[in-house]
């Protein structure tokens, strides 16, 4: 079965094209089931590759996209070539035809742009990105003049579902108290997605969108880590055509 993209909806140049997967169709088998993209979660090589071959094929991309090999850092690589395997958990380009990539099972998935249409790139956060200032490093790596850009935040677990220690509260609690609700004495629901809205306004960000799914409510469309540990990725991707 063709893997299912969706396009982004949001305002961009007309030259800007995004479009983010859902687990459905692929050849991914088992705990992995159905369009996984990611080569570093334990999948068969060979089905993740066709799986990529597709999303290439389905999307008409000029150049292989940018795979990066993301560990919860804040490394932020330029690209200017197709890659695969790119240590690191932000990246961007002004080559035009050549796709960025973030992988997500419940992190965030964000994508950039600028108003201009010159310029792209992607950011992969969880808490441990919230915490070593991925998304605010990026935006002034990525431009002078933030308020020009224009960012989406994909599909992510909501905070009802995303259960945290005092540890991690600890740890994030100097961002935002919006960010937590308290649930008893040992837990608190995290939101990601306003956490990362936070940063964005701060950094002199304008233009946020926001796609509203949980990713851990919606197991029949999405792959999640704190649904099931061994799982797939889906992708969400954006270039300069």
């Amino acid at each position: 079965m063709p893997i299912q993209i969706k396009p982004v909806i949001w305002e961009v140049p007309k030259n800007i094209k995004a479009f983010s997967t859902t687990r459905i169709g692929g050849y991914s088998k088992g705990e992995f089931k159905g369009s996984n993209l990611s080569l570093d979660v334990g999948d068969e090589q060979t089905n993740v590759r066709k799986n990529r071959r597709d999303i290439s094929k389905s999307l008409n991309l000029s150049m292989e996209p940018c795979w990066m090999k993301q560990i919860h850092g804040s490394t932020i690589r330029k690209v200017t070539e197709p890659t695969s395997g790119l240590v690191c958990d932000g990246s961007y380009t002004n080559i035009v035809g050549l796709p960025c990539v973030v992988l997500s099972a419940d992190c965030l998935p964000i994508l950039v742009c600028n108003k201009q249409g010159t310029k792209v790139g992607v950011i992969h956060s969880g808490w441990r990105g919230l915490h070593n200032g991925i998304i605010t490093k990026f935006i002034k790596r990525f431009s002078n003049n933030p308020s020009e850009l224009i960012c989406w935040i994909g599909p992510s677990i909501t905070p009802s579902n995303y259960l945290v220690r005092e540890d991690v509260h600890k740890k994030l609690s100097n961002i935002s108290s919006k960010i937590f609700n308290k649930v008893d004495d040992e837990h608190w629901g995290l939101d990601l997605k306003k956490g990362a809205k936070i940063f964005l306004k701060a950094a002199g960000v304008k233009k946020i969108y926001t796609d509203e799914m949980c990713t851990y409510q919606s197991s029949n469309l999405y792959y999640s880590y704190r649904g099931d540990t061994n799982t797939g990725r889906i992708a969400s991707l954006i270039w300069i055509e």
